[in-house]
């Protein structure tokens, strides 16, 4: 259904993005009640943030040609606004969000192996690269986060491992949230030879990751992934960098959400295949609100993987992403573990400054 109908050689690219121009982010402290701004408790955001954090979104683009175009009027536009609003919000009471619209990899690319896939991929990641130099500049001296999720993730993990591992700009990084894309264990000394893995929540200048899946989930598949020697093909089942993330260790034993967990209950368009593939955005507005008894179990299992257990979570069977894989609700189930942590490392890094 999503195969793209040219070769990448053949195919023109959308135009590149200007980050000198608002127009090309998705989220910018410019922007006036972005859906990144959405809180839902109304909060009041007001107020100087000491922090910034540069958000990659996942893909959004389930089109047939092999990268998107930033155009804000359609369906995969609609859909990082989804990404803002249940992602990137998390981090809105303690940094200012910048997030790059970029020419995403349509979903097809991870299928791929004409090796199309990855030259769209790595041109996706040419515009990221670009958008976080432009990010420096705008914030000036400010410590900074970085959020991702999923195509977003891959792109950050390698942005990572060129320019802020080993580079004096690693010590303004507070910590890295490498969200739900698998980085193999055996790659985390190649691609971060200095940063090290967050192992404590209040830890900083420290890289986190989790793919969710349900209790006894049996990942399997392929896809692309990057380390500094190039592009190459990952076993989904391959053993992971994980981190609990309610613990924020790398502990084995099963936590309770009880006290410590607020999910992230986000209304958005149809999600569906039919939804996915549709060519106009729907103009659905985004709620997001927090699910009463949310209370369920996590635990980091020998893979790397955030395994979850409890009733709470059969709400999400539809949304698997393949069995067992919790992969849409990467960030909504643990939103405000996630707030709370930020603000967390965000206080530990002020402390040590001073």
């Amino acid at each position: 259904m999503i195969k793209p109908t040219m070769t990448f050689d053949t195919f023109e690219p959308p135009p590149k993005p200007n980050y000198n121009d608002l127009n090309s982010w998705a989220a910018h402290p410019d922007y006036k009640n972005g859906p990144d701004q959405l809180t839902p408790n109304n909060e009041n955001l007001n107020g100087l943030k000491e922090a910034a954090v540069f958000y990659v979104h996942p893909t959004g683009y389930f089109g047939k040609t092999w990268n998107a175009t930033i155009d804000k009027d359609t369906s995969h536009y609609e859909r990082t606004e989804g990404m803002l609003a249940g992602q990137a919000s998390a981090f809105n009471n303690s940094c200012d969000i910048y997030a790059p619209e970029y020419r995403q990899a349509t979903f097809f690319s991870f299928f791929d192996e004409t090796g199309d896939g990855q030259k769209a991929l790595a041109r996706a990641y040419e515009d990221v690269e670009s958008a976080f130099f432009a990010f420096l500049d705008l914030i000036g001296d400010k410590p900074f986060f970085i959020a991702s999720h999923s195509q977003g993730t891959l792109h950050a993990q390698q942005l990572i491992s060129k320019h802020i591992d080993g580079a004096k700009l690693s010590q303004r990084m507070i910590a890295a949230y490498l969200i739900g894309y698998p980085i193999l264990k055996s790659d985390i000394k190649k691609l971060f030879k200095e940063i090290e893995i967050c192992k404590s929540p209040e830890q900083i200048n420290c890289v986190i990751a989790w793919c969710t899946v349900d209790e006894m989930a049996n990942l399997e598949g392929e896809s692309w992934t990057w380390d500094p020697s190039g592009w190459k093909r990952l076993n989904r089942d391959d053993f992971l960098f994980g981190t609990n993330p309610i613990s924020w260790t790398i502990d084995n034993e099963w936590i309770s959400t009880k006290k410590i967990n607020s999910v992230l209950n986000l209304d958005i368009w149809d999600q569906s295949i039919k939804g996915l593939t549709k060519k106009r955005p729907s103009g659905e507005p985004i709620q997001i609100s927090l699910f009463k008894n949310a209370n369920f179990h996590v635990r980091l299992s020998k893979k790397g993987l955030a395994e979850v257990k409890g009733d709470f979570l059969k709400r999400f069977d539809s949304v698997e992403f393949g069995l067992g894989n919790l992969h849409v609700v990467d960030y909504s189930l643990f939103w405000g573990s996630i707030r709370k942590n930020v603000k967390l490392r965000l206080n530990e890094y002020l402390k040590t400054a001073n």
